[in-house]
């Protein structure tokens, strides 16, 4: 079998391939599969052809690739119709939440001036200590208050906005680390905030919800109360 005009063709059809962004030769598509196909019975040795039943299975193969191409493309399609209805049916729901109460998982509080912050957690298991920690924006502690010994569910604690000083921290967003022990065991805990939803915001990132001046992301959300007006 003369194999110099497979040869060439073969080039000629990778060749025809896109590249991606790093410059990579794309697969070998349905097209570059037939035409390597057809090459090859031009070029067969007319005394010692192709076995037939080699050739239909290079048809069963041509088959199975065409099918996984429209198969794939399928996907592709559904896939980005479900995520154009799951944005369309999150953002719909998000609007809908302003101006209702909620309870959503964040570390995060809001002090404001002349007001108390209120840092609401809740324990997995009772525990005989917990203190909680403040942090501002770099990371840095402001304030440890041990409450010593708490039941499991939910609790809570009013932070008078000062730091371990006595100062008066200044206006803004904070973090809130829980630290609860039962003897030499920890207790898992997790803090929420709860208030009216009263602003959405979407971004690259997703959709937020503004709760006591805290942006929540909507996922977080674990209760929805009744409307406030």
């Amino acid at each position: 079998m003369d194999i110099s005009n497979i040869n060439s063709m073969t080039s000629a059809a990778f060749n025809r391939g896109g590249t991606d962004k790093t410059g990579k030769k794309d697969d070998l598509g349905q097209q570059e599969f037939l035409q390597l196909l057809v090459a090859q019975m031009q070029n067969q040795d007319p005394i010692n052809p192709m076995d037939g039943a080699k050739f239909a299975s290079q048809l069963a193969q041509f088959n199975s690739v065409e099918q996984l191409i429209n198969v794939n493309s399928g996907l592709k399609s559904l896939q980005s119709t479900q995520d154009m209805m799951s944005a369309s049916l999150t953002n719909s729901m998000a609007a809908s939440l302003t101006g209702k109460q909620v309870k959503a998982l964040s570390n995060q509080v809001y002090l404001s001036s002349g007001e108390d912050a209120s840092v609401q957690f809740k324990l997995n298991n009772s525990a005989d200590r917990v203190e909680i920690v403040i942090r501002d924006g770099s990371g840095s502690e402001v304030r440890r208050e041990s409450l010593g010994g708490m039941a499991s569910g939910d609790n809570g604690w009013l932070w008078d906005g000062r730091n371990g000083a006595g100062h008066r921290m200044a206006d803004g967003e904070y973090s809130v680390e829980i630290l609860a022990s039962n003897g030499d065991s920890k207790v898992d805990s997790l803090a929420y905030i709860e208030g009216m939803a009263n602003k959405v915001r979407y971004s690259g990132n997703g959709v937020y919800l503004s709760v006591n001046n805290v942006q929540v992301p909507i996922g977080n959300v674990e209760e929805v109360g009744t409307d406030i007006f």
